[in-house]
């Protein structure tokens, strides 16, 4: 019967993520199928704004650290992430270390609105 239970969680929340991708690959196509030159070019000036932000964050040795810089910013920490990847992409920096603490559980990327009834 528990097992029942975990196997029923399970596809409830598999569902719900599953929608929340679908919609957001959605939406996705249609901001990039619908997206003229200036609206590129203003998105890509409110990327580098951003970015220049969170490289305002580097302490003197380089490093950056994540929870400060999103709420210093208003972002999440995992967009902060993204943009240093997008940074090292760029050429810009080069991540050459990460420190990782123990998480909570929990995935930070999935809403709790799709988790909890």
């Amino acid at each position: 019967m528990e097992t029942q239970k975990s196997i029923d969680k399970l596809a409830e929340t598999l569902g719900a993520v599953t929608a929340r991708l679908v919609e957001s690959v959605s939406r996705s196509n249609q901001l990039a199928g619908g997206l003229s030159p200036q609206l590129q070019e203003l998105f890509d000036r409110w990327l580098s704004i951003i970015a220049d932000e969170v490289l305002k964050s580097k302490d003197p040795m380089g490093k950056i650290n994540i929870e400060e810089t999103s709420k210093r910013i208003g972002i999440d920490k995992s967009s902060v992430i993204c943009l240093l990847q997008y940074l090292h992409r760029q050429g810009v920096v080069e991540i050459k270390e990460v420190t990782l603490v123990p998480g909570n559980g929990t995935d930070p990327e999935v809403c709790d609105c799709l988790i909890k009834r």
